[in-house]
C-alpha cells in the first residue's frame, strides 16, 4: 500500500509539472529585403510567429554635430509573411553620448517620421498583395473596397510593439532612458521595448532599468571580439551564468540566444575585422592549426575584397549544440519565461542550415518544459 501511494504521488508530481507557453521568434537584421528571397515556408516549418526586423540605425554625424539615421530597409513587404512584426531601431551609443537633450527629442521625432514612412511603404504594398490573392479567390465576394480596410487592418494588427537596440552605459543612461521616453510619447499607440545585455541585467540598480514595456535580455556577445585572448565572444554556458545570477530584474523580459558564427582576424595580436559572408576555408596548405578555433595563415591569399596575410591568425567562434542547451537551462532556471518570447540571432539560412532544423526546433520546446 505504502508503494502503491508512494507511486500515485510520483505521477501527480510529474503532471503538475509546468509547462511554459513561448512565442517562437527570429532577429532579421540585414540590410536589405527581398521577398521573393525570404524563405516563409523555412520559418513556417520551425513554428516561427514573430520577426524583429531591423529598419534603420540611428549614428553621430561628427560633420554636422547631431545624430543621423543611416542604412535603412525601407520596405520589408512581403506576399506570404503573416508574422507578428516588431519594428527595431539600433542606436550607436557615441550619438547618445554627444546629443543634446534638444537633439534627442529631435531624434525621437526623426524616428518615429522614418518608422511610419516604412510601415506606410511596407503596409501599402502588402495590402495591394493580400487584396490581389484575395480577388484572385473565386470564393471571395465582398468588394474591392472593403478587401482593402480588412487587408490593411490585418496588416496593423500584426505590428503592436517597436524595439531599441543601443549598449547604453552609465555615462548615456540619462540621455538614453529621456530617449527613450520621448519616443514613448512619438508612438502612443505602440508597446517599446529595449534591448537588455547581460551586465545591465546583473548590475541593474547600477545600470538603470530603461523607462519601456518590457526588454529583450541579449544572451549573446558576451565578451568583446577584439581581444586577442578571448576564447569566445559571442558566449559560454560558463560566462552566462556570471551574469545571469538572479530573477529581481524589473521589466518582463523576452529572451534572445545566438545561432550564428564569424571569424576574427588579427594581425601581430591586433584586430583587423570580422568576417561573416566570405569565410575562409581554413583548410589545406593556406592554414596552419594553432588550436581549437585558431588558425594560422601560411600564405598570402585574398578572399571576396579582403587581403589576407601569411601570419595572419583567425580564431572561429561559434556556440555548440551542447553550449546552447546548457545555456537554455541556465536561463529557464533563473528567469521567469512564462509567455515570453524566445528568439534567435539571426535569421539566416546559412546559419539555420548549420545548426540545422531539428536542432533549432529543439531549442524552442526546451523552453516550454
Amino acid at each position: 500500500m505504502k508503494k502503491l501511494l508512494f507511486f500515485l504521488c510520483f505521477c501527480t508530481l510529474l503532471s503538475c509539472k509546468k509547462e511554459y507557453k513561448t512565442e517562437r521568434s527570429f532577429c532579421y537584421w540585414k540590410t536589405t529585403f527581398q521577398s521573393y528571397n525570404f524563405n516563409q515556408q523555412l520559418a513556417d516549418s520551425l513554428g516561427v510567429g514573430h520577426m524583429y526586423m531591423r529598419l534603420f540605425d540611428v549614428g553621430w554625424n561628427p560633420f554636422e554635430k547631431k545624430p543621423a539615421p543611416m542604412a535603412t530597409l525601407w520596405d520589408f513587404s512581403d506576399e506570404h509573411n503573416k508574422m507578428h512584426i516588431t519594428p527595431s531601431i539600433y542606436i550607436n551609443n557615441d550619438a547618445i553620448v554627444n546629443s543634446s537633450r534638444e537633439q534627442l527629442r529631435e531624434l525621437a521625432a526623426n524616428i518615429n517620421k522614418r518608422t511610419i514612412a516604412i510601415l506606410s511603404k511596407t503596409e501599402e504594398k502588402t495590402v495591394l498583395w493580400s487584396a490581389a490573392a484575395k480577388r484572385r479567390d473565386s470564393t471571395y465576394t465582398g468588394n474591392k473596397d472593403s478587401l482593402k480596410i480588412k487587408e490593411t487592418a490585418n496588416f496593423k494588427s500584426r505590428i503592436k510593439e517597436i524595439l531599441i537596440d543601443c549598449d547604453w552605459t552609465q555615462k548615456s543612461r540619462d540621455n538614453y532612458f529621456f530617449l527613450l521616453s520621448e519616443i514613448k510619447r512619438q508612438f502612443p499607440n505602440y508597446k517599446i521595448a529595449a534591448t537588455i545585455r547581460l551586465w545591465q541585467y546583473r548590475d541593474f540598480k547600477k545600470a538603470g532599468v530603461p523607462p519601456v514595456d518590457n526588454g529583450l535580455l541579449m544572451c549573446y556577445n558576451m565578451d568583446s571580439p577584439t581581444n586577442h585572448k578571448t576564447g569566445n565572444s559571442i558566449g559560454s554556458s560558463k560566462t552566462l551564468k556570471q551574469y545571469i545570477t538572479h530573477n529581481d530584474y524589473p521589466l518582463k523580459l523576452n529572451v534572445a540566444l545566438p545561432i550564428f558564427n564569424w571569424q576574427l582576424v588579427f594581425r601581430g595580436g591586433e584586430f583587423k575585422g570580422i568576417l561573416t559572408d566570405d569565410l575562409l576555408s581554413l583548410r589545406g596548405t593556406d592554414y596552419k592549426k594553432l588550436a581549437e578555433n585558431r588558425y594560422m595563415l601560411t600564405n598570402d591569399i585574398t578572399i571576396g575584397q579582403t587581403y589576407f596575410r601569411n601570419g595572419d591568425e583567425v580564431r572561429v567562434e561559434k556556440v555548440s549544440d551542447a553550449e546552447l542547451r546548457q545555456m537554455i537551462d541556465i536561463i529557464k532556471d533563473n528567469i521567469d519565461l512564462e509567455n515570453s518570447r524566445v528568439t534567435f540571432f539571426s535569421w539566416d539560412e546559412n546559419f539555420i542550415n548549420d545548426y540545422g532544423t531539428k536542432n533549432i526546433e529543439a531549442y524552442y520546446r526546451l523552453f516550454s518544459n
